[in-house]
């Protein structure tokens, strides 16, 4: 049976700071949210990056780029040359709002608007070739893959990126379904063909005694839980599983502004934690990067389960953030 392939993805974006609200206030530089820098260290993807390397592994970066209006393209440009001269895989992403917010400050009207779903499919086209264009500038290639910021993609989003180029989507994310995850197919957590796309979904698991659902999101999630829920699809014939952190997962206590950030040595830990537990298995588990999947091996259909994670792991996960929320930890 051919191993199983393990994708880290890391949402790797700014905010914008709250200067909707405030006029004073400008979107946040790319060294707070991006490098994640705290006096002369850097916590966000230069450390992800540190960790996964102790493995040999790498990660797939979706990075936003509408942002380069607001914080300097040549500051973006720079996350770019990070990526890809450590030889991860850069990927792109987008949020609308960082777009209409340069566009507001042009004279245009405001549109506060973050979910690419909520737009006709004509513009989600357009915003989405403005997107690759400017990831090729920055980048020097096309990319192949796409996340929705928000996860805020739908069936409509996927038919906009096939008419763009794009072959790989992964923004379908259970647990957000109907709030800020616009797909109308239901109980996707294995990768499937929507729209001439391949979707790869957020991988999700199902908490005991919880009505929903929770992403293998390795700031919010205990690496137990993330090799229970794994083994179970495992055990169930899945073949791919997507997990994902942020830029700025490596960072507590993140105030509107950034202003409290400080190193979340937990997550920090975890993160190492996971990687070790993966490389113990890679005689079954390969990591791998979206952006060289090899879609003639991808496995369609795999089965659409939601495996669940037992009484204890969620309270110990649960005890180990509440710890984690003491200023002084």
């Amino acid at each position: 049976m051919a191993n199983m392939r393990v994708y880290i993805t890391v949402d790797t974006e700014t905010s914008l700071g709250g200067a909707w609200r405030n006029a004073s206030y400008a979107p946040l530089p790319l060294d707070l949210t991006v490098f994640g820098k705290c006096g002369s260290q850097c916590f966000g993807i230069p450390l992800i990056m540190d960790i996964l390397e102790e493995f040999g592994f790498r990660a797939t970066f979706f990075t936003e780029v509408f942002c380069s209006a607001n914080v300097g393209i040549e500051n973006l440009e720079k996350v770019f040359q990070c990526i890809q001269a450590r030889g991860h895989d850069a990927q792109l992403h987008l949020h609308p709002v960082q777009r209409f917010y340069s566009s507001f400050l042009a004279g245009a009207a405001r549109r506060e608007v973050d979910l690419m779903f909520q737009l006709p499919l004509a513009e989600q086209g357009e915003l989405i070739r403005e997107g690759i264009n400017l990831f090729q500038q920055l980048s020097g290639k096309l990319p192949r893959a796409y996340r929705a910021g928000c996860y805020g993609a739908s069936e409509v989003t996927l038919k906009a990126l096939k008419t763009n180029g794009i072959e790989i989507d992964s923004s379908y994310n259970l647990a957000y379904l109907g709030t800020s995850c616009g797909f109308r197919t239901e109980c996707l957590n294995a990768p499937t063909i929507i729209e001439g796309i391949y979707e790869f979904p957020v991988t999700v698991f199902h908490p005991v005694g919880s009505a929903g659902c929770k992403p293998l999101e390795i700031s919010a999630v205990s690496v137990a839980e993330v090799m229970t829920a794994l083994q179970s699809l495992q055990r169930a014939g899945c073949r791919d599983i997507v997990l994902v952190l942020h830029s700025f997962s490596l960072l507590k206590n993140l105030g509107l502004r950034f202003e409290n950030r400080r190193p979340d040595r937990i997550v920090i830990r975890r993160l190492r934690n996971l990687c070790a537990a993966l490389w113990k298995l890679k005689g079954e588990v390969d990591v791998c990067v979206l952006g060289e999947a090899d879609l003639s091996c991808i496995q369609i259909p795999q089965p659409q389960m939601v495996p669940t994670v037992g009484w204890l792991q969620p309270p110990m996960r649960k005890f180990v953030q509440g710890f984690n929320l003491i200023p002084w930890v």
